[in-house]
């Protein structure tokens, strides 16, 4: 799917960090002041988060965990 920069021929030198709003060369993957994961800049200039699958997984594991806890403390 190509972005909305493309298509509008939009084009930047530089993109700021969603998280501290530092500006950073567009080739940058973590941002050198925050250490936040960027992904590629949007049509306004920001960069996009990349997704922390590993906070997910282990969301998951706890609240499966918790449920199996609550299964066998309480029923």
């Amino acid at each position: 799917m190509p972005d909305d920069t493309e298509s509008k021929g939009v084009i930047h030198a530089t993109k700021r960090c969603p998280e501290c709003l530092n500006y950073v060369p567009l080739r940058t993957k973590i941002c050198p002041g925050c250490k936040t994961k960027l992904g590629d800049v949007q049509k306004h200039g920001m960069a996009k988060r990349k997704t922390d699958w590993m906070a997910y997984g282990g969301f998951f594991v706890a609240f499966v965990a918790l449920a199996i806890y609550i299964w066998w403390a309480f029923l």
